[in-house]
Parts: C-alpha cells; structure tokens; sequence
C-alpha cells in the first residue's frame, strides 16, 4: 500500500547542494581526525559565536536573494552565496567544438563556436563554519563553476586560502566574495573572452574542493545561452523603454518583443496587428521595422488578435499561400482551391466541375481557349436565338468591356491583367512570365524597355472593340421600350410581355400600364386591375443615318454615358 504522503525526488540543485554538504563535513571530520582542527576555550567559542552571527546577518543583507541560508546543524552554521562576476560590456565565449572527419571517430577536425554574452551563470560557494572560525580556521568552502572545469576552479580555490592566510583571524567571506566578483575572469586568463573546451583533469591536481567539471562542451554552450537570454528578459522587465511607433516611454512589461529582438508596445502592436488583418493585408503582417522584415509568431499573433481575428488571420494566409502558388487555382463556379495539371486543367474536387485554368471555361481538350471577341460573339448568338434576355446580355457586355477597357491580354496564357501605376513592365502571376504593357512583347527580367508603339496606336489597340460593343448594346436598347420607375425615374426595359416591373435602381415595384408602385400583384393585377402581360408595339428599325425618336435618342444616349463612365446619370 502506497503512503498518503509519497516521498519527492529532490531537484538536481537541491541534491547538489546536499553533496556539497556531504563534503564539507567530510572535510571537518578529517581535519579533526588529523588534529588540524583546533581545541578552543569556551570565551573563545562564545565571541566566534557571536561573530558567526554578525557576519551572517551582514551577509544576508548584502547578497538578498543571491544567498541561501541552510540553517544550525550541531552548532555549525552553512550556507551558499551565488557569485555574479562583473562583465559590464559583455564578454565574448569560444566554445571548441570537434568533428569526426569523413565518419572516423579517429580523425577529427578541431572548431571554434564563438558568441557573446551579457550575463554569466553564477558560481556557487558554498561555506560551513567551524565552531573554531573566525579565530583559529577559515570556513570550509566548495566552489562550483559550471563554465569552468576543475584546474581553473582549483585555481581559484587556492586565491581564496591565500587571502585568509593573508587575513588571518577575522571574517573572510564577504572579502572572498569579493574577490570572485571582480577578478576572477582575469586571474584565469579570460578576461578578454572565455575559452570553453574539454577538461583534462590529468594536466594538473584537482583540489576537492573544485566541484563542477565540464561534462560536455554542447551543453555548457546551451546552458550559457538559455541563461543570458533569461536575464536579458529579466533586465528588459524591469526597465523603461521607448515604443519606436508611438514614441512613448513605457515600462518593460508593456511591451512586446519579437524574436527579431525588435520591441513594441502591446497596444501599438494590436493596433499594427488587426489592422493588416481587417484590410486583408496580412502578408505584410510582419515586424514593423522596415529593413528587418521578422516574422511574428502565430502564438504571439494568437494573444494579440483574438479568437475572431486570428481564425480570419489563419483563413487569409491559408488563401494568399494557395495563391502564390502556380499549380492551385479556383474553381468558376464554387471558388474551391483545385490543383492544374500540366495541360492547365484543372477538376474540382467540390462541385467536380472539370475547367480550362486559362480561360476557365470548360474543359476543351485539343481546342485553344476562347478569345473575349469570340464570347462577344457568342452572346450575340445566343441572344438571337432567344437563349438570353436583354438583362443578361448588357450585364455581360459591360463586364467584358470593363475588363478591357484598362486590361491586355498577357501574350503567352490570354489572361487579361490590369496596371495600376509602375512602369509598363508586367508580372502575370498565371503563367509567371513578364511583358510590356504597351507592345506585349515579352521581357524576361525588370529591366529598361523601348516600346516601339507610337503614343497613338496605344489607344487604337481596344478602342474599335470598345466602339463594336458600345454600338451592339445601344442597338439592342433601342429594340426595347423603357418604363421609368414612378419612385426615382429609372428607365428599366420591359422583358417580354410581363407588366409587373423591378425598379434595380430603388429595389421597388411598379406597374407598366398605370405606373404605379405595386405592393401585392395578386391585388393588383387580374379581371378588375390591370393586366399583367400584354404585347407592346414593335419599335421599328431605324438606318444610322436616320434620326431616332426621343426615347430611343435618350435611352442611346444613357447607354452612352454609362460607357464613357457617367453611371449616376444613367
């Protein structure tokens, strides 16, 4: 049966320090045992006591949380003071690394890794007072260093007796401190950089009292690195800093860093941060210096945008990824992402709706895609042939006329690719490869290119088809009546022999034969109401040179001024 209160393993500090411990009552016993330990009165005892006391009380002011204090066993006092060496500018670490050559573990190559830091890990010295200190005996100490190995940490076990030899008789601990503190690094030689290699205990004794030894070069490297990087952001906590976007001092924990080392206030940050999402931005969502261009963390992102945010932040980038991609397309008709085979093709895997990625009409293998002047066509076609209304055909006129009035076709997939401002050089992201935006001829890279099309043939290139479809629409408008809305006065055409009529301007519904605004057609139209569907008189045709009725010059008109981009009139 397991006890209610099981037994915790000790932490690997806490058992070091029981060990050390463990040695220096060794260490007492044998002295005691070789009669190095002397007898002293009890007068004596009284005042090391005392003294014992006083120093302890000093030392606890002075160090704060940089020492432990064990407590009484026996009468004897021990305790552990960490020991910070002053390295106001840093100091540069080499570590040697070696490496096995072509696989021989024989024959290896010798390496330097150098780095710099701005804190070192502390030594720990560790002290037992004898019941004869400060009198006859100097404490019984360790020192552990984990950046040092044993000949060096011997070293300066033996700076430490010479100063009590020096000192005889009086409290040494705060003077060894001391001592460590600022001249450690230099007594070793490392007062320039410090030198981390293998330890070879065969070079030299070792004193017992040298605790640490370098096990493995890798590891001390890591260790000094988590260490510095902890105290760093401890220092950076606990000062006042300056936010680069907002030019406001504020405390450190207001602040966040990047893992470019960059630093920003949290509510600069989310501000910076939800707006390139709100605006769709978000591959610009990077650190807002503009030579350093460091990726933000998605966890970070996460504590910044919130839940809401972050799924769109997650949905967009999921998206922009697809789109820089040249083998993923959309599909025209459930916009899912779908991957082009090397005939640019493409399957849906959704709706599995089989498309052209080019033209993204329907898969036609063995036949090129379908120019915009042969759709026009089409639809022309279709329009005679009654397959389409009056509706449908403008809408889908001035969509491609739209799309060509500011748009060329990219001479190497046809697919039409628009300028906002820059040069004439252009990019298409279908096909991937560059052209001028005046000639079309193509450019393999960004560089300076004579256009050898006169400023007026520029403008003549889609100007005739502009004109065909301006003429195509205006024809079409005059083959049908036009009822303006009794609410705001816009001319809608009348689609076959249906009177009940939707104003597309002010979303309401009117009556052609009384022009009136319908609230229920089932009251409205029937024996005692108007008619719903009656046959209008046919428009009859009229030559160009003639001149058109008054309608039909407005309505031609209209059409025009949409054209020319004057839609409020319209």
């Amino acid at each position: 049966m397991e006890s209610p209160r099981a037994e915790r393993e000790p932490s690997p500090e806490a058992a070091a320090v029981s060990r050390e411990l463990a040695v220096l009552r060794e260490m007492m016993l044998r002295a005691r045992r070789e009669g190095e330990e002397p007898q002293v009165p009890d007068e004596q005892l009284r005042s090391n006591e005392q003294l014992q006391h006083d120093e302890m009380l000093a030392l606890e002011a002075i160090y704060g949380d940089n020492i432990n204090i064990f407590g009484e066993k026996a009468g004897l006092r021990s305790f552990e003071i960490h020991v910070h060496c002053e390295i106001p500018d840093g100091v540069s670490v080499s570590a040697e690394l070696f490496q096995c050559v072509d696989g021989d573990d024989d024959l290896k190559s010798q390496s330097f890794d150098t780095f710099s830091v701005q804190h070192l890990p502390p030594m720990s010295l560790t002290c037992l007072m004898p019941l004869s200190y400060p009198s006859h005996r100097p404490p019984y100490f360790t020192l552990s260093v984990q950046w040092l190995d044993s000949v060096k940490i011997s070293s300066l076990c033996h700076i430490l007796d010479s100063i009590w030899t020096q000192q005889p008789g009086q409290e040494i601990v705060y003077e060894w401190v001391q001592w460590l503190q600022g001249y450690a690094l230099s007594h070793v030689g490392f007062g320039d950089g410090i030198i981390i290699r293998q330890s070879d205990i065969m070079m030299s004794p070792v004193d017992v009292r040298a605790v640490a030894e370098i096990v493995s070069v890798e590891s001390v490297v890591q260790s000094l690195i988590s260490y510095n990087e902890e105290q760093c952001h401890e220092s950076f906590l606990s000062g006042l800093h300056d936010c680069m976007i907002c030019l406001t001092e504020h405390a450190g924990t207001d602040f966040i860093k990047l893992p470019c080392l960059h630093y920003y206030c949290r509510r600069c940050m989310e501000t910076y941060s939800r707006m390139h999402v709100k605006e769709g931005t978000v591959m610009k969502l990077l650190c807002p210096d503009d030579k350093c261009q460091g990726v933000i963390p998605p966890d970070l992102l996460k504590r910044l945008l919130g839940d809401a945010d972050f799924e769109r932040w997650e949905r967009l980038i999921l998206e922009r990824t697809l789109d820089s991609m040249v083998d993923v397309t959309y599909c025209p008709r459930c916009e899912t992402a779908c991957l082009e085979d090397e005939e640019n093709n493409a399957q849906c895997s959704k709706c599995f709706f089989s498309f052209c990625t080019l033209c993204r009409e329907r898969r036609h293998i063995g036949v090129r895609c379908t120019t915009p002047e042969e759709k026009l066509l089409s639809l022309q076609e279709r329009e005679k042939d009654g397959k389409s209304d009056l509706s449908q055909f403008v809408n889908e006129l001035v969509s491609i006329r739209e799309a060509l009035r500011d748009a060329v076709q990219c001479p190497h997939c046809d697919i039409a690719i628009s300028r906002v401002s820059g040069c004439n050089y252009m990019h298409c992201r279908n096909c991937g490869n560059g052209f001028c935006y005046d000639c079309r001829a193509t450019l393999d890279t960004h560089r300076v290119h004579l256009c050898e099309l006169e400023e007026e043939q520029k403008s003549v290139r889609q100007a005739d088809l502009v004109v065909q479809i301006e003429k195509e629409v205006a024809a079409q408008a005059q083959r049908f009546r036009n009822y303006p809305c009794p609410s705001c006065g816009q001319q809608n055409p009348k689609v076959g022999n249906n009177n009940h009529m939707f104003c597309w301007a002010c979303q309401v519904h009117y009556c052609v034969l009384c022009r009136k605004v319908v609230r229920k057609s089932s009251e409205h139209y029937g024996p005692r109401g108007c008619k719903q569907h009656t046959v209008d008189p046919e428009i009859p045709q009229q030559k160009d040179n003639e001149i058109p009725q008054k309608n039909d010059d407005e309505t031609a008109s209209a059409v025009q001024r949409f054209f020319n981009g004057d839609q409020e009139e319209c």
